[in-house]
């Protein structure tokens, strides 16, 4: 067993369980796809031509052992990534809706005084 291979595989296959925690719901497919499934086939590729596949299951167990232990001490208290992104020129503007409401509300006051003064004219001239 070769330990200067083993350190970087568990390394390689720790961070492949790093991505696929912190990757939004959503997403986990990508992550998969372009992350971790090119690992694993380099990974086997490797092994392959090397006959090292005791050093790849004493990695696997290795980041396995390692992944739990982070998940379990610290990365089931972190939220989910989220996706932030927005695209320019396609966000609707925020209406301003309690301005609209108090200009509103002052117009309808200013009807109310100018009814009342012509209620007022109407009676004085009758």
């Amino acid at each position: 067993m070769n330990w200067s291979t083993v350190v970087p595989l568990t390394l390689a296959l720790a961070s492949c369980v790093f991505v696929m925690t912190r990757i939004e719901r959503k997403r986990w497919f990508m992550g998969a796809f372009f992350y971790v499934l090119p690992v694993v086939l380099l990974m086997g590729l490797w092994a392959a031509l090397t006959n090292s596949w005791g050093e790849v299951g004493v990695a696997t167990v290795l980041a396995a052992v390692l992944g739990g232990a982070w998940w379990l001490g610290w990365g089931r208290r972190m939220l989910r990534a989220e996706s932030t992104i927005k695209v320019w020129g396609q966000d609707t503007a925020p209406k301003p809706k309690a301005a609209l409401q108090a200009e509103i509300d002052q117009l309808k006051a200013e009807k109310e005084k100018l009814e009342d003064e012509l209620r007022k004219i109407k009676g004085n001239e009758g």
